[in-house]
């Protein structure tokens, strides 16, 4: 779902390397301090790393008794692995990648929302006249993700279409394809969508593009190393809650402080003021909490999958996430 996805698609396989990025905000590693390995959901670092990076740098993990580094996985099928095989102990995943790993009988659980609401869609550039009822023929570009392949068939029924009446364009960039009319329809997240295409992009997005109203990302970790050390997950969500709320307070110095941890990211910082600002509202639910997951939300997009034949079937709501971890 971000522009340098395709690059690190790969079909299947075992983990065999991971970049260990960024231990706290110093060098050392006090032996009273857990080690914790984080992995993000994609093999670069964007704006959504910034609650990490906040708190490593406020000393948020360190408070909570934790020493987290960052991992950073080779390919965007890899977090998943590397839970399954623990080459790491926490990730960012998607839902979707959840779901189609209970499937396949990963033992994985989802232990906190990141966000809250579905925020994906198809977008154009702005002025456009595109519309749902106008995507017949039109190039889509796609990310090849999980999220987006699974996310697609609900945006062509809505339209009452097949996969055989739009083309899906894939590639390394989108906006470029974008700007100069190669494709007509880019599929992103509001938050990485809008500041990258700039303006006010046409947007078909939630309920408007058919696709179910559940969260797009959570924070996981494997059955085993939950059981084995829950503390230390708990431990983990209250440093997150803290670092969350901090980045949304001090959303300027936050930025920053991403910025300096990770100058090679290949994003500006105007980019990354904009994103982050749209991310903020997208990590309380409509009671103001962070992280609580409910069954509805996983039986809704289970159903989903379901309905549009990208699922067996649904599993019972435990099978797919916890929140006793939560602060």
């Amino acid at each position: 779902m971000n522009r340098r996805l395709v690059r690190f698609v790969i079909a299947g396989g075992l983990v065999l390397a991971a970049v260990v990025i960024a231990v706290s905000p110093n060098n050392s590693k006090p032996t009273s301090l857990t080690n914790v390995r984080f992995t993000y959901v994609f093999p670069w670092q964007d704006m959504q790393m910034i609650p990490v990076v906040v708190a490593q740098k406020e000393g948020f993990f360190k408070a909570h008794g934790l020493n987290v580094s960052v991992v950073m996985p080779p390919t965007v099928l890899a977090p998943m692995q590397m839970l399954a095989t623990d080459d790491t102990d926490i990730a960012l995943l998607t839902t979707s990648d959840l779901v189609v790993g209970i499937k396949s009988k990963v033992p994985v659980v989802s232990i906190a929302n990141y966000s809250m609401k579905n925020n994906w869609g198809l977008f154009a550039m702005p002025g456009s006249k595109l519309s749902l009822a106008t995507l017949k023929g039109k190039k889509v570009f796609s990310w090849g993700d999980s999220w987006t392949n699974l996310m697609l068939p609900f945006v062509l029924k809505k339209a009452g279409l097949t996969e055989k009446d739009i083309t899906v364009v894939s590639g390394e960039a989108d906006n470029p394809l974008l700007k100069s009319g190669k494709i007509d329809f880019t599929t992103n997240t509001t938050n990485y969508a809008i500041p990258g295409i700039g303006g006010k992009p046409v947007q078909i997005v939630g309920k408007a593009a058919g696709v179910p109203d559940v969260p797009v990302w959570v924070y996981a970790t494997s059955s085993s190393y939950a059981e084995k050390h829950g503390k230390t997950v708990s431990a983990f969500m209250a440093a997150m809650k803290d670092a969350t709320q901090w980045s949304i307070d001090n959303q300027g110095k936050a930025v920053r402080y991403f910025d300096k941890a990770y100058p090679d990211s290949g994003y500006t910082h105007e980019y990354n003021v904009q994103a982050w600002s749209l991310t903020v509202p997208l990590l309380k639910n409509k009671s103001g909490d962070f992280f609580v997951q409910t069954n509805a939300q996983w039986t809704t997009l289970a159903q989903a999958l379901v309905d549009v034949k990208q699922l067996d079937k649904v599993e019972k709501p435990s099978a797919y996430f916890t929140n006793k971890f939560l602060p």
